[in-house]
């Protein structure tokens, strides 16, 4: 079953000239199933029918099922800090990192979002079958589980921050509030936290006037 909102492995059933077909069913025997387009300036080099790729499904601006290579900045059911690009008549639009911004719909704003702004948000399929946001990510959450979601979400959001400046941001964890919150929207408590669970996970260095990315 093709999943939508997910990362799933995906096999190859043929070429065309807008690239390559994928389903879920490894044995070309037992029949092909649904099919979804991975576009062709996303296909890799030397790929055949029969080959197994990882990849995202969501929907495109004709609302059809297709997938992609890239990983997006938030999955189903998770909890994510992401920007939001411009506000319209039905809500927000937040970019998750690929080429179809996501819908905050006002009814799923817990307060009013201006574009540039980052918010916690949670990724949902909506009665429409679509990919939506919302900002009411405690629902089902104790106070700990709220907590610990926020700061996971801001350690992910400092790990995007990092890698949008090739890797290393030009100041450490002794940084002044007003450097951190210049340079990353950020408190320093929020941006101390988040640099720890990244330190512990060993995915950066802190060094006395940087934070670089553990190659």
């Amino acid at each position: 079953m093709i999943e939508l909102g997910k990362k799933q492995t995906l096999y190859v059933t043929r070429k065309t000239d807008h690239g390559v077909y994928l389903t879920d069913e490894p044995d070309p025997e037992v029949g092909k199933g649904e099919e979804i387009l991975l576009p062709k300036n996303q296909v890799p080099e030397k790929i055949r029918p029969g080959s197994a790729l990882p990849v995202f499904v969501y929907r495109d601006s004709n609302d059809r099922l297709i997938a992609t290579v890239r990983t997006p900045k938030i999955m189903l059911g998770q909890v994510r800090l992401l920007r939001v690009v411009s506000v319209g008549g039905i809500g927000a639009f937040v970019d998750w990192g690929l080429d179809k911004d996501l819908l905050l719909p006002f009814s799923e704003q817990t307060k009013e979002v201006r574009a540039g702004e980052y918010v916690l948000v949670k990724l949902y399929i909506d009665k429409s079958d679509r990919l939506c946001l919302t900002m009411y990510t405690d629902k089902g959450l104790s106070a700990e589980e709220r907590s610990l979601v926020r700061m996971e979400a801001d350690a992910e959001y400092l790990m995007d921050m990092i890698n949008d400046h090739k890797g290393e941001l030009p100041f450490g964890d002794k940084a002044s509030p007003e450097v951190i919150k210049q340079e990353l929207g950020m408190s320093k408590n929020a941006f101390k936290r988040a640099a720890g669970i990244l330190y512990k996970q060993r995915r950066i260095i802190i060094e006395d006037g940087s934070i670089r990315r553990t190659e």
